[in-house]
């Protein structure tokens, strides 16, 4: 493979923990929805994204079906989850925002960010995995 895979993992990892310390900083207390699926996403998918780090290094990496689940998942909870931020910063609102502004656009930006690296990975995944289809059927 071009990529090895455990980089695009921690990328993938720094980018959220990256956005959970952003998100601690800049959380609004005014949209409570909105920062509970924040936290959830950033906390759960640091504990997802080390542990198929950790599979990967002692060479018992998840499966093609797993990959994909999780990372279809992270995908959808990131690109949501950057998006609600985005747009609740840019719009205006009735009343006053809390946390800092431009640390939220940034863990927004992250956020969606994080969500296209996790596509590129899972089209690098289904690609490898049809590589070795192609061999094993032959």
């Amino acid at each position: 493979m071009l990529i090895p895979t455990c980089i695009i993992k921690f990328m993938e990892l720094s980018l959220a923990i990256s956005c959970l310390t952003l998100h601690q900083y800049s959380y609004d207390l005014t949209d409570l929805p909105t920062l509970m699926l924040c936290s959830g996403t950033y906390v759960a998918y640091i504990i997802v994204l080390s542990g198929e780090i950790v599979g990967e290094m002692i060479f018992a990496p998840l499966d093609l079906v797993q990959d994909m689940y999780f990372g279809l998942l992270g995908a959808t909870l990131f690109s949501t989850s950057g998006g609600l931020v985005l747009s609740a910063r840019v719009r205006g609102a009735a009343y006053p925002r809390t946390g800092d502004h431009n640390a939220a656009l940034l863990a927004g930006s992250l956020a969606v960010v994080n969500a296209f690296i996790m596509i590129f990975d899972l089209t690098l995944a289904y690609m490898d995995s049809e590589e070795f289809d192609d061999e094993a059927s032959v």
